[in-house]
């Protein structure tokens, strides 16, 4: 009897070590698969920044000033006029664009004195800038065109053109535009490579011209901007 159980105590001690072996292996194998199958942590990236699209400036001018009065007609001179008439509805709608940068030349400064008399104005503006300057027409005629630094205007003169013959009408001598070269504050942007335009809106001397300017301005005005800029405004 004794030797039954001394032989049943040994034979389980002989098959606990495996029995032990067996389910170390299983749970190994368990784990194993179980990392296997698990999905990989996903991996944070970090996109590059893009940066924003400078924005494009435009400076604009009302012809003539301090001191110098422009050309005379129907009870007010050309300085008088831009300033009192164009700039404040220009800057209304100048700050309705998103896409543009657009700052106004001192209105009680003259460019043109400035750069020819004082070797600044025109000779201190950064190259990158497009410089849009507004005047108005004499002695006497009909209409309005774009004076242009290119023998062929750019699509920036068309639109403005079309400003023109829609609220004043364009200069039959011109057509639209003239090509000049003889202009000394023009001819200082040209130098430099600044690329310009300079309207010349009507003919202060005609009532017609001066009446549809004062009628329209606000429109004139909205329209101007969104031409330089090529930005419709709403």
């Amino acid at each position: 009897m004794k030797k039954w159980k001394f032989g049943l105590v040994a034979g389980l001690m002989l098959l606990l070590p495996l029995a032990l072996s067996t389910t170390t292996i299983a749970k190994a194998e368990t784990t194993a698969t179980t990392e296997s199958t698990a999905k990989p942590a996903k991996k944070t990236t970090t996109k590059p920044k893009v940066k924003a699209k400078a924005k494009k400036h435009y400076l604009i001018v009302m012809g003539h000033g301090a001191g110098d009065p422009g050309a005379r007609g129907n009870g007010t001179t050309e300085a008088t006029f831009l300033r009192k008439n164009m700039l404040p509805q220009l800057k209304k709608y100048a700050k309705e664009v998103k896409h543009s940068t657009i700052t106004f030349y001192n209105p009680k400064k003259n460019l043109v004195s400035d750069t020819l008399f004082h070797h600044k104005g025109s000779y201190k503006l950064n190259k990158k800038t497009t410089v849009i300057m507004f005047h108005l027409d004499a002695p006497a005629g009909h209409g309005g065109h774009v004076i242009i630094h290119k023998k062929h205007p750019t699509a920036r003169d068309k639109r403005l053109a079309k400003v023109i013959k829609k609220y004043v009408g364009l200069n039959r001598a011109y057509n639209g535009f003239s090509y000049r070269t003889n202009l000394r504050n023009c001819n200082v942007l040209r130098k430099r490579g600044i690329d310009y335009s300079l309207v010349e809106s009507g003919f202060i001397t005609n009532k017609t011209d001066v009446h549809h300017l004062k009628k329209n301005m606000a429109k004139i005005a909205k329209a101007d901007i969104e031409a330089i800029t090529n930005e419709k405004i709403k």
